[in-house]
């Protein structure tokens, strides 16, 4: 893929924290090369990492025209307000959850923050994502409903599970203070994609704490995969997910289970995929023979053509408007 001078900053600038000094001679460098900031300021909205540029630009001297600074520090304060009430949120309602006897996993957002980032505000979450166990729908819909969030599907409480257990695999919520809610009942729209069933997932669960309150997560095994395969779902719409995806996978011993829990649930080829745009894209380092193993693996190559036409180019900072046929030839077929 043929990148822009905009992408290759925007990449640099991501993961600039965690690199050497070549990396970031060569950030600064492509500040002096003039890039159109108008562009960065879009993909920043685009892919939702405002906060993480924020602190990409600071590290280091970097020339970054005061406007750009101003405006990505006002969008990370706006997202670090919603995070604020998002992580409020969550611990009220798992609280609530386990008053109740409800056993629930919460999906990436604030608790995904804390635990790759240690800072809940560098990361932007739209939505609470809730995993419970599919026969704990109905009650876990009623929790949602007591605590003030407004269902925007139609099916009555005692209709959800046959409906949405065949078809679907969230029901979604609004609420007036933080937004969206969803309430997942598998991990992906195709159930054979991730076929664990929510008590392996409760078994292997860790917790990250937000204030007094332990909130249940996804486990080591668990986490890389779901990952990946949201990701790869939704075409690697943002790519805050593959700096989630690569900050994860720098912990020692992440990458080697990732791999192994990829292989074992037939995701070898997503995952490699993923590992091999987190290495040239953000710079995550990879043995020479996983390198290899994905440059050479065609499955990959076919992933890798399919994901250009979202990043080649102008297209990596333009969001597609929802229900149009732009966004159709892009994260459907």
């Amino acid at each position: 893929m043929q990148a822009t001078l905009e992408f290759r900053l925007f990449c640099l600038a991501l993961s600039s924290s965690r690199q050497d000094d070549r990396h970031g001679a060569a950030l600064r460098q492509a500040i002096a090369d003039h890039p159109h900031w108008d562009t960065v300021l879009a993909g920043a909205r685009r892919h939702a990492v405002a906060a993480l540029l924020l602190a990409g630009f600071r590290g280091g001297d970097m020339a970054v025209p005061d406007a750009v600074i101003d405006e990505l520090r006002r969008e990370a304060h706006a997202a670090a307000r919603h995070s604020l009430a998002q992580a409020a949120a969550l611990a009220r309602l798992c609280r609530r959850f386990t008053e109740l006897g409800l056993r629930v996993v919460v999906l990436k957002g604030v608790p995904l923050a804390q635990r790759l980032y240690g800072d809940p505000g560098l990361r932007s979450a739209q939505d609470i994502d809730l995993l419970v166990d599919a026969a704990d729908i109905d009650a876990a819909d009623a929790v949602l409903g007591e605590t003030g969030h407004r269902r925007t599907e139609t099916p009555a409480p005692g209709q959800i599970r046959a409906f949405h257990r065949r078809w679907l695999k969230e029901i979604t919520y609004d609420h007036p203070d933080y937004g969206r809610v969803e309430l997942h009942h598998r991990l992906t729209d195709l159930a054979e994609l991730l076929p664990w069933d929510f008590a392996t997932l409760w078994r292997a669960r860790d917790e990250v704490r937000l204030g007094d309150v332990a909130v249940p997560v996804l486990g080591r095994r668990h986490l890389a995969c779901y990952l990946c395969a949201h990701a790869a779902e939704h075409a690697w719409q943002r790519l805050r997910w593959l700096t989630d995806l690569a900050a994860l996978l720098r912990e020692p011993g992440e990458l080697e289970i990732a791999l192994a829990a990829a292989e074992e649930a037939g995701l070898a080829a997503p995952m490699l995929h993923a590992v091999m745009l987190a290495h040239d894209w953000l710079g995550l380092p990879l043995g020479e023979d996983i390198l290899a193993r994905a440059r050479a693996d065609r499955r990959v190559g076919r992933l890798d053509r399919i994901l250009a036409h979202s990043y080649a180019g102008e297209a990596w900072h333009i969001m597609p408007r929802r229900g149009s046929l732009a966004a159709l030839l892009r994260y459907s077929l």
